[in-house]
């Protein structure tokens, strides 16, 4: 069994199946990495470009290749040296009749043999016992008269057609006769009255699509119609979801699972409890370590929040180490001018607390309005008579209810028995006592004690099942498109309002994942980022000089007031425009043909998710289509041809700085506690932009090209702009991470460096070897350039070091430190060094 050293996370569709990953495990297994890290395999809906809408989780997707072609993969993997980790789903599943579930729910109601297995509310006021399906392009009733709505199939088969929509009908509702039946559909396709019949001896409800937020009565992944969530705390539903992983874990071709977001769960530590125990128990009878089998959970964790220590897990899939590296970028004594430029600029004075409470009220009126009256439901069924003791009404309850969600710091509660929760609570509840009146007040009192108590386990999870997604949709697709003040920081899982971290604290951070979970994942780069990782690093220099960014800000606006072609968007979305456009743009030269197209992709579903001057249920097209013509302006006319020069050259005088800032990234991706999971296609530089363009086809045989390239690392760092350092640091480390795994898992972290320090400096040591090190932050005014090497010409400055003889594992010195060394000598103008202890005998190579 492979042990866990680093993953390569590979996104799986038709076109690029399990035979496409299976052709480049040499690749990965040269590269370095000791797992590839799949996204979901099981069946989804037809065309999936993600997995994440599954239709059977007992079944391999034949559209990757089906179960030949899993195994395929699982031996080349094999061969390779490369072990398997699955993302799994067991939250939800797609809302279609192509789920064989769903559609038993459908034709058969209350009585499916699945009908307890998704989270149907059956009693539902108003659903009338049945399932409430908001689905159709118009109110019913036009839709029948239009005829969009009708009754097709054959051979005693029929079902309800809506445009691509095949929905079943009750085996009960027409003519079992094959014979009898067409006539029947004729006779319910020419009469109205009879259509109407028909709908009204279904298990389910048709409805508007516009109602769903006011109108379903089963719980949705997020405020996703197409997506119904699962009671997997159910054994049944439990069993039937894992019962693929869990084969293939016995059978020897699957060593862990990472699963999609626990927090939809309504008991996140007894699932992973029994998920635990039933991956021992497969590896077990496959005659495999239980322990070898790894168990990673998506999480997004608030500023100082930690995974519960009773999970048994090896910890999240690293958006929190995202969130420290991206922050340890950012010059800690800007905010305040980043602040006021912000403000100046769009003329909002609202930090980021205030714009996403502001979205939660809105997302509670409007798209998971329906689940907060379910919400509601449940807490007059747990506090109802001591509130009619004590004269609160449901009026109050709800403005009691809708406050302490409005102000809940973290994504949901689990048992509010340890005191991070309570603490968590008692926040969220003195945040909501200063918005409520004397009676709200009394009301959000019982509710809390309600919440708190033994007996209110079922209030907490619809508690915890509403909380999540709000606090999801309000931060992750509303607030970071409408707070721009540094796009660098509006990144999943991140915290907005931090924009800087000492070295200190981020090794202090470090210090903690290592002993609580020292084989969590430590991400840069995934399927759901905002902005690649080199992007991020980029936009991260304007804090170093925002004065520099102001102006050339002022200065790009008055060429375009000139020219007579201003950004046709109000003042707050420009200025998020423009920092995407400098994040975005390439290294050097001229940008690609696609990239109007690309940028365009992403402010569409800006301003959509913002919400404030478009949105996805009533888009403003006319804007839109004004805002995408700009940019293409921007990329081809001669009237702009100032702005594009401009742009391009204050990109060009940092681009070397952030690139150098993302070498220090992956420096430290790769050399603190954790396991690095390597996002494909990140091996050069990525300057993405969030999903579908961070999603993009790989040119894995340009990289495989690049990881066979044998110039010296100075060479290459004078020859940087396709990326080849990043793939020559990620290979090097990678490769010393094989050779020494004890060193990186179980390696004591000490810092060398200061913490106002703009060098990191720190060493890992175990059994007598030793790793140094030595990673800087560039800035606007303090650029490596053109080229990724430093100037030489003020690094006197010395640093602490072991006493040892050591190899730079870059550029092939060897030293023998005597307890501290200048910059010059530590560097040699690299933006990163990596020493190993001689004696342990890494390769030395140039």
């Amino acid at each position: 069994m492979t042990v866990l050293r680093a993953t390569a996370r590979l996104q799986l569709h038709a076109g690029f199946d399990f035979d496409a990953a299976a052709a480049q495990a040499d690749y990965f297994a040269t590269l370095g990495v000791s797992h590839l890290y799949l996204s979901p395999i099981a069946a989804a809906m037809p065309g999936s470009t993600h997995g994440y809408d599954g239709i059977d989780p007992a079944r391999i997707n034949p559209e990757l290749g089906g179960e030949d072609g899993f195994l395929r993969l699982a031996r080349r993997a094999r061969e390779c040296g490369l072990g398997l980790l699955l993302d799994i789903v067991p939250n939800h599943l797609a809302a279609a009749p192509q789920n064989p579930w769903w559609s038993d729910v459908l034709m058969h109601g209350r009585r499916s043999r699945h009908a307890q297995w998704f989270d149907i509310d059956w009693d539902d006021v108003g659903a009338g016992q049945r399932l409430w399906l908001p689905v159709l392009d118009r109110p019913l009733q036009e839709a029948v008269h239009a005829g969009v709505l009708r009754v097709e199939g054959s051979e005693g088969q029929p079902f309800l057609s809506h445009h691509d929509l095949r929905l079943p009908l009750s085996p009960r509702s027409y003519p079992l006769q094959p014979s009898a039946c067409q006539a029947w559909i004729e006779r319910c396709n020419r009469s109205a009255g009879r259509m109407h019949t028909l709908l009204q001896r279904q298990h389910y409800h048709l409805a508007w699509w516009r109602i769903a937020g006011d109108q379903v009565n089963y719980r949705r992944f997020f405020d996703i119609t197409s997506l119904a969530a699962l009671r997997v705390e159910r054994e049944d539903v439990f069993d039937a979801v894992h019962a693929l992983p869990l084969r293939l874990v016995r059978e020897g071709w699957v060593d862990g699972l990472r699963i999609d977001h626990v927090d939809g769960l309504a008991d996140p530590g007894g699932y992973l409890e029994r998920l635990r125990a039933q991956l021992d128990a497969a590896a077990e009878a496959g005659g495999r370590c239980a322990a070898g089998i790894s168990l990673h959970v998506e999480k997004i964790l608030a500023k100082a929040e930690r995974l519960p220590a009773s999970w048994p897990c090896e910890g999240t899939t690293g958006y929190d180490f995202m969130d420290q590296a991206g922050a340890w970028l950012h010059e800690q004594g800007s905010t305040q001018a980043l602040d006021e430029q912000w403000q100046a600029r769009s003329g909002d004075m609202r930090g980021v607390e205030e714009v996403q409470q502001a979205a939660r009220d809105a997302l509670l009126d409007g798209s998971l309005h329906a689940d907060l009256q379910r919400l509601l439901g449940c807490v007059r069924q747990t506090v109802g008579q001591a509130a009619g003791c004590a004269d609160i009404s449901d009026a109050m309850l709800r403005r009691a209810l809708c406050a302490l969600l409005r102000h809940y710091p973290v994504y949901r509660p689990y048992t509010l028995q340890t005191q991070a929760e309570r603490d968590a609570m008692a926040q969220a509840e003195a945040s909501a006592v200063r918005r409520l009146d004397a009676a709200g007040r009394r009301a959000l009192s019982l509710l809390v004690t309600a919440l708190q108590a033994p007996e209110g386990h079922e209030l907490r999870v619809r508690f915890g099942q509403l909380s999540a997604p709000l606090n999801a949709k309000a931060v992750e697709d509303t607030a970071f498109y409408r707070y721009y003040r540094a796009l660098s920081r509006n990144e999943v899982g991140s915290d907005p309002q931090r924009i800087g971290l000492d070295g200190e604290a981020l090794i202090a951070l470090a210090q903690a994942r290592a002993r609580q979970h020292p084989q969590a994942m430590l991400a840069l780069a995934t399927h759901d980022h905002k902005r690649g990782p080199d992007a991020r690093a980029r936009l991260a220099l304007i804090s170093s000089d925002a004065a520099a960014w102001q102006s050339a800000l002022a200065d790009w606006e008055q060429r375009c007031a000139a020219a007579a072609m201003p950004m046709p968007l109000p003042a707050a979305e420009r200025y998020g425009l423009w920092q995407a456009l400098v994040g975005a743009w390439p290294m050097h030269g001229e940008p690609a043909a696609d990239f109007p197209q690309r940028m365009g992709q992403w402010l569409c579903k800006a301003l959509r998710e913002g919400k404030r001057i478009s949105n996805w249920l009533d888009p403003d097209v006319g804007l839109e289509d004004a805002a995408q013509q700009w940019l293409q302006c921007l990329m081809y006319s001669a009237e702009l041809q100032g702005v594009r020069d401009a742009l391009g050259g204050f990109v060009q005088t940092r681009a070397a700085a952030g690139a150098s800032n993302g070498l220090a990234q992956l420096c430290l991706q790769l050399c603190l506690p954790g396991v690095p999971d390597i996002y494909q296609g990140t091996e050069f530089w990525d300057l993405s932009l969030v999903d579908p363009d961070n999603r993009r086809p790989v040119d894995f045989a340009l990289r495989a090209q690049a990881l066979a390239d044998d110039r010296s690392w100075s060479q290459l760092l004078q020859d940087w702009y396709e990326g080849v350092p990043k793939m020559r640091l990620l290979s090097r480390l990678l490769q010393l991470r094989r050779e020494h795994p004890a060193l990186f898992l179980d390696g004591r972290l000490q810092a060398l460096s200061g913490p106002v320090s703009a060098d990191l400096v720190f060493v890992r040591e175990h059994a007598g070897q030793v790793l140094l090190v030595a990673v800087r932050r560039a800035s606007a005014g303090q650029c490596p350039g053109p080229a990724l090497g430093w100037k030489q010409g003020a690094e006197q400055c010395m640093t602490a070091v072991p006493q040892r003889a050591m190899r730079n594992v870059l550029d092939g010195r060897t030293e023998v430190f005597d307890g501290s060394a200048s910059q010059a000598l530590l560097f040699a103008g690299s933006p990163v060094a990596v020493w190993i202890s001689q004696e342990s005998g890494v390769d030395g190579q140039q």
